[in-house]
């Protein structure tokens, strides 16, 4: 993690090349004790000689002070999971802060960049003051738009792109939405198909498998995204509703998701259960909810080392190279404390708040 590597590269450059301090001394102008020090690491030259060691080197100023302002896939995990636990046990405003300065120092690392944007959507709630929340998601849209704009690593770009549309979203910046993504909705043939077929031709028939089951489990959960998000479109229709969610049970159930991946089902299932609440639905209203409290309490959304897949066997290894891993996005305590908080406060559960069930649920909390 360290920034500059001048004292090093100067001596391996001048070793290399068979070049004494003395003879550098000359070439420059200073004096041999000069060019000692900066190899010890103890001073550096005058801001106007590095142009000119670098060119008598025949490199860059950056490849002379070996200016690095990135971190490696295990540092930026590392960084990550300590500030995710920052944010539940410190200061907001400390932890933020933070973030910010890392955020100045590696300027230019998107990989980072992007993380610390995902941090500030996961935990602007934490500011409390609604001006400042909307403070922390219109700098984290500028963080996105920045990495979208000119990072080369193109599936990193579109993940910005999609997190600065949420960000939008959540500020009701829906024209700058529209005008962002009009260009999506588009239907094309799918580059994984494609890419499996390739392998399976050169008879790399692991590779294809593995290639097509992700790409399998992807689109069936933003197919199961869609089904729940489409459930608030037809708020005037429940015959609808209910359709949709009839199938997302069956998708749930034909994947056995509730054992082999549960993290995905905590906010399907507290949607639907808002869905009967707001339909008049007390039992199945209750019913949701208490599915989501089975996950909570039986600690599956958080632990994702315990799933147990059969039909995506080679999702855990794909999981574990992802640029995170299985670092849940959120400490869980925030977690709970968020869910807690969105049943006693939201409209949707007014209907069960005076039903027995309902304390029992809270109770699974204390």
């Amino acid at each position: 993690m360290e920034i500059l590597n001048f004292s090093k590269n100067l001596s391996n450059l001048r070793k290399e090349r068979k070049i004494t301090q003395e003879n550098l001394a000359n070439y420059l102008g200073v004096t041999k004790a000069a060019v000692s020090k900066w190899e010890l690491n103890q001073s550096y030259p005058d801001i106007t000689l590095l142009p000119i060691i670098a060119s008598y080197f025949d490199i860059s100023i950056d490849e002379l002070l070996g200016y690095e302002p990135f971190m490696n896939d295990d540092e930026v995990k590392e960084l990550y999971s300590k500030l995710i636990k920052e944010f539940s046990t410190e200061e907001f405003d400390i932890v933020y802060e933070k973030c910010i300065q890392y955020e100045k120092k590696y300027y230019t690392c998107y990989f980072l960049q992007f993380h610390l944007g995902l941090l500030y959507c996961n935990h602007a709630y934490l500011a409390f003051e609604e001006e400042k929340i909307m403070e922390v998601y219109i700098h984290a849209t500028e963080v996105f738009k920045r990495i979208e704009e000119n990072c080369k690593n193109a599936n990193l770009a579109k993940e910005a792109l999609s997190l600065k549309s949420y960000c939008n979203l959540i500020m009701g910046k829906c024209d700058d939405i529209i005008e962002d993504l009009k260009v999506v909705n588009q239907i094309s043939m799918p580059t994984e198909n494609i890419l499996s077929k390739a392998y399976l031709t050169k008879g790399d028939k692991e590779k294809a498998i593995k290639i097509l089951q992700i790409s399998i489990f992807n689109n069936f959960m933003n197919s199961l995204q869609s089904m729940t998000d489409i459930l608030y479109c037809y708020y005037d229709n429940n015959e609808k509703q209910d359709q949709y969610i009839q199938k997302i049970v069956k998708v749930i159930d034909i994947l056995d998701l509730e054992n082999e991946y549960p993290q995905v089902l905590l906010n399907i299932f507290a949607s639907i259960s808002m869905v009967y609440g707001t339909k008049g639905d007390k039992e199945n209203c209750i019913i949701f909810l208490q599915k989501c409290v089975d996950l909570i309490s039986n600690k599956k959304v958080f632990d994702l080392h315990e799933n147990k897949n059969t039909m995506f066997d080679y999702l855990p290894e794909f999981l574990e190279n992802m640029s995170i891993g299985n670092i849940v996005p959120r400490n869980e305590s925030l977690i709970i404390d968020s869910f807690i908080e969105s049943i006693k406060t939201h409209p949707a559960f007014a209907i069960i708040r005076d039903d027995i069930r309902y304390d029992n649920i809270l109770k699974n909390f204390e």
